[in-house]
């Protein structure tokens, strides 16, 4: 396991979280520890599309670049932290609160802005 993937792995022991994953911006999996039930393809897919759109949207309304972004859906919720050229998405269960993991999620995007950087 590389320490990409045992980052992400580190991450899902974190309140409430059920997966993470490394995205890159054209929609590819970078790696990701997510359970069987999530189509991490699919989830790169969408992940490229709605943060594509989002930092346009920030960005032509003169609110700067797009660096996180929590989406609340039904059955879960999904937090989006750019990485420079990538994105952490981490992945909660319905009733978790994404605050109570906000320290553990920050040192993962830090550690894997080293890592690429070193990469």
């Amino acid at each position: 396991m590389n320490k990409m993937q045992e980052l992400l792995v580190g991450l899902r022991r974190a309140p409430g979280v059920k997966g993470a994953a490394v995205l890159t911006t054209d929609g590819l999996v970078a790696a990701s520890s997510l359970d069987a039930a999530c189509n991490a393809d699919a989830l790169a897919g969408l992940a490229s599309y709605l943060l594509v759109t989002t930092d346009r949207a920030l960005r032509e309304g003169a609110m700067g670049a797009c660096a996180r972004v929590t989406v609340h859906a039904s059955n879960g919720k999904a937090l989006f932290v750019d990485l420079d050229g990538t994105s952490l998405v981490v992945l909660f269960d319905q009733f978790a609160e994404p605050a109570a993991a906000r320290r553990e999620v920050d040192d993962a995007a830090a550690r894997l802005r080293r890592l690429q950087r070193l990469g």
